[in-house]
């Protein structure tokens, strides 16, 4: 007796998609999500969280100030809770200068490091962030774009502002960290070699001739990472840049494309004390890494592109990670009733 393949007798096409779509592709999302867990799961794990800037709560409150930013915005009150807790929890606040050294073996790492991030250098930074940092005596850095353009201007017109030098020196004064983030808030994956060297090197030079101090650390904005950035990033004689990586850093994470953890505007104490540990980083780098598809299909404009498209439209509220995380849960479930079904339908005879 001979006995024949179970899909004999089906269409070989279907067949074919079907074990791509149920069988080879969920092999090497398991693949995935096994380097992601081993990355989050390290015992030199250190979180890098980031926020942009700060609203004031009260204000908000009375209508006073525009309070519709999904993400990049945080209250102040649920900022300075976010920052009690690091301290009572014994978490250790780092700069990147201190993470260079723990790399090199040149200082110990505390047990529960952590690093506290803003970009583009808002006024409110320096209004709600410099009190809470100085009174619970917190490191910090701030990556400031100099000169921002229009386009980053208008983004915040009439419910913030941009640090002044004298501002940017008082944090300095204050053991606060100010680092580049380009010169004028660009996309230097869209500018020419020449273009974006001058970005980034006359960033540095302007930052360190209002502070007095060493600016090697960059963040690159608006999704404008690549491999040609990083190269010029580089050859610009910076030390470390995040990216729009997600996730915690670890001692094989690449100096120059470090991963950050999005700290989003409401959430509480609760939420944000899961964040910083490696289930709630494990999820959001799976989440970082679907966010990121239309990036590596198209380039960073598509993906800006894309990100206008969903962020800003009627269905904004889905594109927040604790909803995308629901929603990916749902998917997966989905997915794995339509490979059950695929093959009781390939093995039925």
């Amino acid at each position: 007796m001979v006995l024949g393949l179970p899909w004999e007798g089906r269409s070989p096409v279907l067949t074919i998609v079907g074990i791509i779509i149920f069988g080879v592709i969920p092999a090497l999302l398991v693949l995935e999500v096994l380097r992601c867990v081993y990355l989050e799961y390290r015992g030199d794990r250190m979180p890098i969280l980031l926020y942009h800037r700060l609203v004031c709560k009260a204000d908000a409150d009375r209508g006073l100030v525009r309070d519709d930013e999904m993400v990049w915005a945080s209250y102040d009150t649920r900022f300075a809770e976010q920052m009690e807790y690091l301290k009572q929890a014994g978490w250790t606040t780092l700069d990147f200068d201190d993470f260079l050294k723990i790399r090199a073996g040149e200082m110990p790492r505390p047990a529960k490091p952590v690093f506290i991030t803003f970009d583009d250098g808002y006024v409110s930074n320096y209004t709600m962030g410099l009190p809470v940092f100085k009174r619970l005596r917190l490191k910090a850095t701030i990556y400031v774009s100099p000169e921002p353009n229009e386009y980053t201007r208008k983004q915040v017109e009439g419910v913030d502002g941009f640090m002044t030098p004298q501002q940017l020196r008082e944090m300095t004064e204050a053991g606060i960290s100010i680092q580049s983030h380009t010169l004028t808030h660009c996309v230097l994956a869209e500018l020419s070699d020449a273009e974006a060297m001058h970005e980034l090197e006359e960033s540095r030079r302007r930052l360190a001739e209002i502070t007095g101090g060493q600016v090697v650390h960059l963040a690159i904005p608006r999704a404008g990472y690549s491999r040609r950035v990083k190269r010029l990033v580089r050859q610009a004689g910076y030390l470390t840049a995040c990216c729009n990586n997600k996730g915690s850093a670890n001692g094989l994470s690449d100096p120059l494309a470090l991963p950050r953890i999005v700290i989003e505007r409401d959430m509480t104490v609760a939420e944000f004390a899961r964040s910083l540990e490696p289930r709630d980083a494990l999820v959001l780098r799976i989440v970082g890494n679907i966010k990121r598809i239309p990036e590596r299909l198209g380039g960073s404009g598509f993906a800006r592109w894309v990100r206008r498209k969903l962020y800003f439209g009627p269905l904004g509220g889905l594109f927040r990670t604790r909803t995308l995380k629901k929603l990916i849960a749902l998917a997966a479930v989905c997915y794995m009733a339509g490979a059950v079904v695929f093959f009781w339908y390939l093995l039925t005879t």
